[in-house]
């Protein structure tokens, strides 16, 4: 397939690119500024309808990843996200929409759940699985919020099925600190990719309409972790990755932050056959095997 891949010259859309082509699929590139690639670039703004439908011309499918992150709210005002996130997520369905492609990906994020992160206990932690109710906090988490709501109604109105995918945090990190994020709702790039791929395979294949998707690391914990995960992570962390506490004191970590929340993959690995490969567990093994790796601070994040 032809596929568009909005955002392109962002973290996702640079490592998705080679992935879609080993697949067999045609790679479009979509961004704001050029960029060094042997896949067809077209440059515009997504927040200008023409150049949206210049650039899905011919396309057959959808990546929609162009968007201000939650990274940039410091710096960005409320109507930058509006503009730039809704308006530009507008256009894309809009483009979609009258260019009659089969499915869309839409790049969510774990920041939909909001203010259902918050423990109701000073000692509990929260299960977010995808059917916990979406209480945006910040304008970022709204625009993606509404961007789900796009994809239902584009689905609705047009029979265009889509796929949400809420990511957890993936910019790039130095090695020690990416691999303690795994533990706080942190994903390696490549199961971001691998998500991605799964879902355009469902879509594909005419079983899904609309759903939604976390895509986090998998981590074993449950709700009866919560207090041990809030006063002493690292205690509980060794209990399920035995040795782990003494490995991570010997690189310089003296102590974790509480764990408050974690994300169940079940959904994921049941409807879409989608399990992150690259967990804590495999981060620990690497840890093992590199020697000068050390925690730039004793308490590595965040």
């Amino acid at each position: 397939m032809r596929i568009l891949v909005t955002g392109a010259g962002g973290t996702l859309g640079r490592a998705l690119a080679p992935a879609l082509a080993r697949e067999g699929h045609e790679p479009v590139l979509f961004d704001v500024r050029p960029f060094d690639t042997p896949y067809r670039l077209i440059e515009g703004d997504i927040r200008r309808l023409e150049d949206v439908r210049r650039a899905m011309e011919g396309v057959e499918f959808v990546v929609h990843g162009a968007a201000i992150h939650g990274i940039h709210l410091r710096d960005h005002t409320p109507q930058q996200f509006y503009e730039l996130n809704l308006t530009g997520s507008f256009n894309t369905w809009e483009a979609a929409a009258e260019a009659g492609v089969t499915g869309l990906v839409f790049s969510s994020t774990m920041g939909v759940y909001g203010d259902s992160r918050r423990p109701r206990r000073d000692d509990a932690v929260v299960a977010l699985d995808e059917d916990v109710p979406l209480l945006p906090g910040d304008i970022y988490a709204l625009t993606k919020v509404a961007g789900e709501e796009l994809c239902r109604y584009y689905g609705r109105r047009h029979a265009i099925p889509s796929i949400a995918l809420r990511y957890g945090m993936f910019v790039p990190e130095p090695f020690f600190r990416y691999g303690i994020r795994l533990l706080y709702g942190g994903v390696d790039t490549d199961d971001v990719v691998a998500s991605v791929i799964a879902a355009v395979h469902a879509l594909a294949s005419g079983g899904v309409q609309w759903d939604a998707f976390n895509v986090e690391s998998v981590v074993p914990f449950t709700v009866e972790d919560g207090p041990g995960l809030r006063s002493d992570p690292l205690a509980v962390v060794d209990r399920y990755w035995p040795g782990a506490a003494q490995l991570l004191r010997d690189r310089g970590v003296e102590e974790l932050q509480p764990i408050q929340e974690f994300y169940p993959m079940d959904a994921a690995e049941q409807r879409l056959g989608f399990r992150p490969s690259c967990n804590f567990d495999q981060w620990l093994e690497e840890l093992r095997s590199r020697p000068e790796e050390r925690a730039d601070k004793p308490t590595p994040w965040p």
